[in-house]
């Protein structure tokens, strides 16, 4: 049994100065040099760029709770594998008995490695720690960990961080905020469900073993590019207390914003979601999945293949179109290897990344606002369209591209010119030639000048009526690094407008909703008109977050019946012109940092939670 020490953190000022004498001479010369040399802000901000540009990594949850890969006492475990402990109620004194079990033969980092590396993957984060306490790593601050509660004996972390150093990946760093063997005997308990909680506030002690394991985790393995924490609820105070550490010991390291209390540098979205349309003004990463878990589930199963290498396909389109880095997890198995079928997906995936790379890698933004065949990235004079839907006449629109095409091909086939032409203010690629790739066909167009994307609007119709569909929409989320629940994903919507003629106009709506009432508000030209929506039926929104994903207290009931009809008021344009029109909820919904903050407020404002069948603009003679 090796010594065990235990340091606690000191207040911020004496203790970081602490720290940069511990971390070694090397940590210190390198900080020293990199400080002589930029500012330190500017070096996270390159930092985050670069980060930004690798846009797929693979994501690993494993640990002891593999071992019983979603089975307890003979009973499938629904919920997530890798919150066992919590989701079946294990005795602390019983779950801890696992790390003694735990005895991975057959991991290979190196195949790991070069499994993601072949999926076009350029980086990796391991879950070091998750919510159960057990430590990837040896450290000196626990015996719960793989080189002293288990009969692997070697260090996990360690040798993925050389594998990764040897095969040109970049290594990440997941380290959940929640530890229930720290906690142990008696951790804080979710009164929605008497389970353990995955939101419990951090005790002072718990601070400082946290403070010390990140200062081991920071010194010992490398560069990290990226630390994923995770959950739980700590103080403003330990948060950037989190931070500094980390920005201290690497400056180049880049941290979510589950950190909480607004200290991290970028987004971490909920499990698998897609925002509707590209975010530039923050950094933001999708954590995926195959599955309803992260951590290993025996009896769990996935799409079949095929179905499953196209939807990773396109959700890795769209999160680089819409700006942000796709993270997708596997989980491997208690004895280190990894799953047949997340072998061949993320083969599949690797076939399909061989030929379409450049489309994904450095690329900028869709400059569409929505494509209804599917999406688009740039980079160098270049515009990479990702066509889900294809078209049945093969001519390929692109809506408002008024530059000279110079130049178009499919990436599969790059020697085959496609045909293009002009049709009013939008261009055509003729796909005739091309042929379809199952998972996704990426068609290069490239250009003249400057990009120049002219907008699409909805415009009047012979009987002076603008009429907007809802589905054609724009949901707009709300975005920010408070709290885990910082995240709304359809906080208002808006559509693009051209009113040709000035005047008084009717705006009209129709629409189904849950509620029983709610209230909205429309704006358009700098008016706003306030109105009360009667629902459909009744949802009383959850008020308790259980492990992340599922929600207490939610009743939800079909929207049945025909859309309801609501007259909202007039407006007064003086002049013609773009506008944008927007829905919006009649009250707002804050961020807070803690859960009975952020429960305090009307949950119902939390999400638009309508569907509308249109909005009605009618000029009044």
């Amino acid at each position: 049994m090796r010594i065990k020490k235990f340091r606690p953190a000191f207040s911020l000022a004496i203790g970081l100065g602490i720290l940069l004498l511990a971390s070694g001479c090397n940590s210190l010369e390198k900080k020293m040099e990199v400080s002589s040399s930029k500012n330190v802000d500017n070096i996270r901000k390159e930092a985050l760029q670069e980060w930004k540009n690798m846009k797929f990594g693979m994501f690993i949850h494993w640990g002891i709770y593999s071992i019983p890969a979603g089975v307890w006492d003979g009973k499938q475990i629904e919920k997530l594998g890798e919150q066992i402990q919590r989701h079946a109620r294990i005795p602390h004194e019983e779950y801890i008995k696992l790390a003694g079990q735990f005895n991975p033969v057959k991991f290979n980092a190196d195949s790991i490695v070069l499994l993601a590396k072949n999926t076009g993957m350029k980086y990796i984060v391991l879950t070091a720690k998750h919510h159960d306490g057990f430590c990837m790593f040896g450290s000196e601050y626990t015996d719960f960990d793989i080189l002293d509660a288990s009969p692997y004996g070697k260090d996990i972390l360690k040798e993925l961080a050389d594998a990764c150093k040897k095969h040109g990946i970049k290594l990440g760093i997941y380290y959940s905020t929640p530890d229930w063997h720290f906690n142990a005997p008696n951790p804080e308990v979710n009164p929605a469900d008497n389970k353990i909680s995955v939101f419990s506030k951090v005790s002072e002690e718990n601070a400082d073993y946290q403070v010390n394991q990140l200062e081991e985790i920071l010194s010992n393995y490398g560069d990290i590019v990226e630390l994923f924490f995770d959950m739980g609820e700590p103080t403003y105070e330990q948060s950037e207390h989190f931070a500094n550490i980390v920005h201290e010991t690497q400056p180049r390291t880049v941290i979510n914003g589950r950190i909480m209390n607004n200290q991290g540098d970028f987004i971490t979205m909920p499990d698998n979601h897609v925002p509707d349309i590209p975010i530039d003004t923050l950094a933001w990463e999708t954590p995926g999945t195959f599955y309803h878990t992260w951590g290993y589930k025996s009896w769990v199963k996935g799409d079949p293949l095929e179905k499953q290498i196209k939807k990773q396909v396109r959700k890795l389109s769209q999160i680089a179109a819409r700006g942000g880095n796709f993270l997708l997890n596997i989980g491997p198995k208690a004895d280190g290897s990894v799953a047949q079928y997340e072998k061949d997906v993320l083969a599949g995936i690797g076939d399909w990344m061989k030929v379409n790379n450049e489309a994904i890698y450095n690329t900028g933004t869709s400059p569409f606002v929505k494509l209804e065949w599917g999406e688009a990235t740039t980079a160098n004079g270049k515009l990479y369209l990702h066509v889900f839907n294809w078209p049945k006449d093969n001519q390929l629109i692109v809506p408002g591209l008024s530059n000279e095409v110079t130049g178009a091909y499919a990436l599969n086939n790059p020697s085959q010119a496609l045909e293009s032409s002009s049709r009013g203010k939008d261009k055509i690629i003729d796909l005739s030639l091309v042929k379809e790739d199952d998972d996704l066909t990426v068609i290069v167009v490239e250009y003249k000048g400057g990009l120049n994307i002219e907008p699409v609007y909805v415009t009047a119709n012979e009987n002076n009526e603008i009429i907007v569909e809802g589905a054609s929409a724009t949901k707009h989320g709300k975005y920010g690094r408070e709290s885990y629940r910082s995240i709304l994903k359809d906080y208002y919507r808006s559509w693009n407008i051209f009113v040709a003629e000035p005047g008084e106009y009717k705006l009209s709506m129709t629409y189904k909703m849950k509620y029983d009432e709610k209230d909205f508000k429309v704006e358009l030209a700098g008016q706003s008109l306030a109105f009360k929506l009667l629902g459909n039926g009744m949802k009383k929104e959850g008020i308790e977050m259980l492990d992340g994903n599922e929600l207490a207290k939610e009743i939800k009931t079909d929207l049945n019946g025909k859309m309801k009809k609501v007259e909202i008021g007039v407006v007064f344009l003086t002049e013609t012109g773009p506008f944008i029109l927007s829905l919006k909820q009649g009250q707002n919904f804050e961020f807070k940092s803690t859960s009975k903050e952020f429960n305090l407020q009307d949950q119902k404002y939390r999400s638009m939670n309508i569907e509308v069948g249109m909005l009605v603009l009618e000029r009044l003679k």
